[in-house]
This record gives C-alpha cells, structure tokens and sequence, in this order.
C-alpha cells in the first residue's frame, strides 16, 4: 500500500483496537492508481483543461471504496462517526448531486461540476464531501453538504467550500475518524445556532475524547477551530 492508503487503514485500526469503540469497517480491493486516468481528457472532452496536481495523484486512494462506521459506547458519550471513500476515479465517473427547486442558477452550475468523493449510507445523514471538476485550478476544491447549512434565500442547496484540498481532507480524517459533523471545522460558518446543536455536541464529544484516545495526534488546532465557531 501507499504511504496514504497505510495511515487511512492504520486509523481505522486506531478505532478498532480501541474499547472506547465499536467500529464496522469495510475495505474493498486496491485498484487502478488515479494517475492511469490522467488527462482525464481520455474519459470525457470536456475534462481536458482539468488538472489532476502530483499531489493529488500521490495521495489518491486506490481502495475501490473505504469504509468505517463507529460510535463510542461509553453510555455518558454521544459521540459517533461514519465515512465512505469511494476510488476517486468512481468518484468522477458519478452523476453529480440533484438540486431542488429552490436552486439559483449560481449553485446549479456549481453542482454540475461537484462529485461525491465522501459520505454516510449506513446513518444516512445528509452530510457529504464532493471534489469540484473544475478547469485551469492546480487545487481542486472540496465542497461540504450538510442539511443544516440549507438557506432559503442564500444557500438553498447547503453547499460550502471547505479550507481543504483533497489531501488536507484525508490528512483530517485521519484525525477525526469521520466523526460527524468535522468539516464543519473547516467551512465559514458559525456553530451557535440551535440547528447546529448535534454537529456541536458530537464535535465536543471527540474533542474532549480523542486526545487522550489517540495521543499520537495533535488535537489543538482542531479544538482551536471549534472554539472559533462557538
């Protein structure tokens, strides 16, 4: 395995070997290396001014999926977690999300070049991580959906863009374990407001677990992000 592909793994067995948690976890077969693919000219034309960077190829999972899901089952906890990483090339090879009818022609153009490289089937909670296929960027951006960022009048769809490329992203979830709610830390919102209360509960579940859990990591800047949207 890659130097990637070893940490996600080895973080799923931090969780396992754990008793803090009860973890289900699944990991399909290694497959193609998304470099193979690359220009992606050759899966569509319109692909040809995408860039895919060296880094993005480094680090890029070639798990045909990667999947994790856990809770702590200390009964004074609430504290839970889940993610699915599908092959990123799977990813790009998806449809792109549905836009209601609320949906301004801004976030509907957005949405036609967002893909699903993250989310939650098993707890099924509306929050999901999409990669932007966008032409001439040496970054390809990462967009957070949560159900809870829906706005009426500005954000119909519930689309933010996290401060993360594809690898900072799978560098944080090595972090967080995919405890729900964590990309939160990394988008402009705030976290005061009562729709937020189960993202805020479960990210100061984790935050007031994991650094005595897993030791090996440094928690402070994640609890610096959270105090910041309090």
């Amino acid at each position: 395995m890659t130097r990637s592909e070893e940490q996600q793994v080895e973080s799923i067995r931090e969780l396992k070997s754990n008793p803090l948690f009860e973890v289900t976890d699944e990991k399909e077969s290694l497959s193609f290396p998304i470099s193979d693919f690359d220009p992606l000219s050759g899966t569509k034309e319109e692909w040809a001014d995408v860039r895919l960077s060296a880094e993005l190829k480094d680090c890029a999972l070639r798990f045909w999926s990667l999947s994790c899901q856990w809770h702590c089952v200390d009964p004074e906890l609430e504290l839970h977690g889940e993610f699915c990483l599908p092959h990123l090339y799977r990813a790009l090879l998806r449809d792109a999300p549905r836009y209601n009818d609320l949906a301004s022609e801004p976030e509907r153009s957005l949405m036609s070049e967002l893909r699903l490289i993250d989310f939650a089937p098993a707890r099924a909670t509306g929050e999901a991580a999409y990669i932007r296929i966008e032409p001439h960027k040496d970054q390809l951006e990462i967009w957070y959906q949560d159900r809870y960022l829906y706005e009426e009048d500005t954000n119909t769809q519930g689309f933010l863009r996290m401060e993360l490329d594809y690898c900072a992203y799978l560098e944080a979830l090595r972090l967080t374990k995919g405890a729900f709610g964590w990309q939160m830390l990394f988008v402009d919102v705030e976290l005061r407001g009562l729709e937020f209360r189960r993202h805020r509960e479960n990210l100061t579940a984790m935050l007031r677990t994991f650094p005595s859990a897993f030791p090996q990591y440094d928690y402070a800047p994640l609890i610096s992000r959270l105090e910041a949207r309090l």
